[in-house]
């Protein structure tokens, strides 16, 4: 409920939350303190190229005591460009408020991408620009909403590829606490226990074998994973899974 009510200006208070600035140079973007990181898992996005930056306040670290669910500091802020075709086309903005709540947007790069302007709480569906509400349905199934910043993504080595890919395209809904978690898929790594949850992942997997394949290589809307941000079908990524679980798969017949 609290992202929902910052999503209209409010915060879970009843004050008001700071208004988003109308142009990305106002966000903070490149000021000192900046710095700009690349996961070791990438997420498909159909094939946009992506830089992403985090901006931590002034003497502000990161709590990382629970190497599963860092605790960014109150004035956080993170933002992931996309590019394709060699154009900057958008920027999404994470930002942590005082109360400790979040709030996402997107900035919208004109023709000459020389300015990023504010773009719609509806997206824009044309640029596959999320809208805000959208933005929620993959970064509040994690337990940090800066997916790419954590231990798994920046710490750990993750020695199957098959599973750094299922993490970063699937784990921030289908975990064991997420808005999936019903499913039964639990796609998620932990740095704390990582061979516990890449057995985990085999198990589930393995189980839904079928239909994790169909998915991923559905290009029906209304089948497809994940279902939002892809339109086309990652090809690379999907033969990584298919061998990975055909891999599984023998294994098990051995035995």
């Amino acid at each position: 409920m609290r992202f929902l009510l910052l999503l209209f200006g409010f915060a879970v208070d009843g004050l008001a939350a700071p208004p988003l600035p109308s142009y990305l140079e106002a966000t903070g973007l490149g000021e000192p303190g900046t710095i700009e990181f690349t996961p070791r898992h990438a997420l498909w996005s159909d094939g946009s190229a992506k830089r992403r930056w985090l901006q931590l306040p002034p003497g502000a670290t990161v709590d990382k005591s629970n190497p599963d669910a860092w605790e960014f500091p109150r004035g956080t802020k993170a933002w992931k460009e996309f590019s394709r075709g060699g154009r900057r086309i958008e920027t999404r903005y994470i930002e942590r408020l005082a109360d400790g709540s979040w709030r996402f947007a997107s900035y919208q790069w004109n023709e000459e991408g020389t300015r990023a302007s504010l773009a719609p709480e509806a997206g824009v569906p044309a640029l596959s620009i999320p809208s805000r509400t959208d933005c929620l349905a993959c970064h509040e199934g994690a337990p940090a909403p800066i997916l790419g910043y954590s231990a798994v993504q920046l710490e750990s080595r993750i020695a199957e590829p098959a599973l750094g890919y299922l993490h970063a395209n699937c784990g921030h809904c289908h975990n064991d606490s997420g808005p999936l978690a019903e499913v039964g898929l639990s796609l998620a790594q932990r740095a704390g226990d990582p061979h516990a949850s890449a057995a985990r992942t085999a198990h589930t997997a393995t189980a839904r074998r079928d239909d994790l394949v169909r998915r991923i290589r559905s290009t029906n809307p209304h089948v497809r994973m994940p279902p939002l941000g892809v339109s086309i079908v990652d090809n690379d990524g999907v033969a990584l899974v298919e061998q990975w679980l055909s891999r599984l798969k023998q294994k098990e017949l051995k035995q």
